[in-house]
């Protein structure tokens, strides 16, 4: 298989450009969740480890032959450093409890987002997981910022 990459300015031209038939696909971080669900566009695969819940049907990347991919779009809150740990502690906690709420699941889950409750130990794992995994990938394919 082969693709050329092209840049975009955010998901929403990409998508764009993939409904007037510019581009045959596109990573999308779920703009295209609606246009899925009414056919417009079809899912090829979830950049994930394990399916996702509103679209069972869809394989992962890995299922669809392409092993290796694994992008989950991860969210959190950050403090200052320095933040007492109760403060931070009394956080993570209230922030478990909105988003354990039914409403709070349902606007989450209209854009294909799982809320996902995590402790401050979990949380700090991922992101340390991820440094690692992309820091690999930007020392092994040289990427540098302008």
């Amino acid at each position: 298989m082969f693709a050329t990459h092209i840049p975009y300015r955010g998901a929403a031209p990409a998508l764009q450009d993939m409904l007037a038939g510019q581009i045959d696909f596109f990573f999308d971080p779920g703009i295209a969740f609606t246009h899925v669900r009414t056919g417009r566009v079809k899912m090829l695969g979830v950049a994930s480890a394990t399916r996702s819940l509103f679209f069972p049907d869809v394989p992962t990347m890995a299922e669809a032959g392409v092993p290796g991919v694994e992008a989950d779009t991860l969210f959190g809150l950050w403090a200052p450093a320095g933040t007492p740990a109760d403060v931070v502690n009394r956080l993570n906690r209230e922030v478990n409890k909105v988003l354990a709420q039914p409403p709070v699941k349902q606007r989450f889950a209209n854009v294909g987002g799982e809320t996902l409750p995590v402790s401050i130990a979990e949380f700090k794992d991922k992101i340390k997981a991820e440094g690692v995994l992309f820091g690999g990938v930007i020392k092994s394919r040289k990427i540098q910022a302008d």
